[in-house]
């Protein structure tokens, strides 16, 4: 079995080369958002994984790294008035995606990734703790008239909820904090690390047949679709990954 230490060994030291390399960093974070509906506090949040890795540059491609999503909408329950999602695509802020979020959130430059890569990396492995997300940065929030019928999504404007969501419903406030990424291949397994949210399936029972298709039931975007903004989303807008 000598034969199979000494394999393990030089697997080990190849991936190590390999990290060194090309090296990236793995951020979990939690996203909180804050309402008041009919004078009640409510709170939703979930946990959302990112991980940006330099790449080799091969056969001229000019992409110098790739980002890695993991994760699903963040739902806040507002009773009477249904369920809001902000969703993994952007606002009206570019950056205020999935995979740019924390970046923004975090003030660095431009809501990117500083260059050279193993700068940013570094940089990005270096965040902690817990900060306020102003309302203008948040993602793309929606929310359904019929949760049970896609085509009923609707979006929501952060500075005024009510005229969407009805009177009585306010947004006070939204975070994003640092959690633990857990250790690899460990937290690939679910083992170590926070935990990923995973109930967008539970609340959007038919999202799982909408991967391949718009919300609208069309096959392909379209501008000229009657129902516009169901045709702008998909699936993936509301869950990315693998989701470990």
């Amino acid at each position: 079995m000598k034969w199979l230490g000494v394999l393990v060994i030089v697997i080990v030291g190849i991936v190590g080369l390999f990290r060194t390399a090309y090296p990236s960093v793995t951020v979990r974070y939690h996203l909180t958002l804050n309402a008041v509906v009919d004078g009640v506090p409510k709170v939703g949040s979930g946990v959302i994984e990112v991980s940006y890795s330099k790449i080799p540059q091969i056969l001229g491609s000019s992409a110098e790294f790739t980002i890695d999503v993991q994760g699903e909408a963040v739902a806040l329950d507002l009773g009477s008035h249904g369920t809001l999602f902000a969703l993994l695509k952007e606002g009206e802020d570019s950056r205020s995606s999935a995979e740019w979020i924390v970046l923004r959130a975090f003030n660095l430059p431009g809501g990117a990734l500083p260059s050279p890569v193993e700068k940013g990396v570094k940089q990005v492995g270096q965040l902690s703790g817990k900060v306020d997300l102003p309302l203008k940065n948040l993602p793309l929030l929606v929310h359904f008239r019929d949760i049970n019928d896609p085509t009923t999504v609707e979006k929501v404007d952060p500075f005024n909820p009510q005229k969407t969501l009805g009177p009585g419903v306010e947004l006070k406030g939204a975070s994003v904090e640092i959690v633990s990424a857990g250790v690899w291949p460990l937290s690939w397994w679910g083992i170590t690390g926070e935990r990923l949210t995973r109930d967008v399936d539970a609340r959007l029972t038919w999202l799982s047949g909408y991967f391949n298709r718009r919300l609208d039931g069309g096959r392909f975007e379209s501008v000229s679709a009657p129902n516009r903004f169901a045709n702008s989303l998909s699936a993936g807008s509301f869950k990315a990954g693998t989701m470990r």
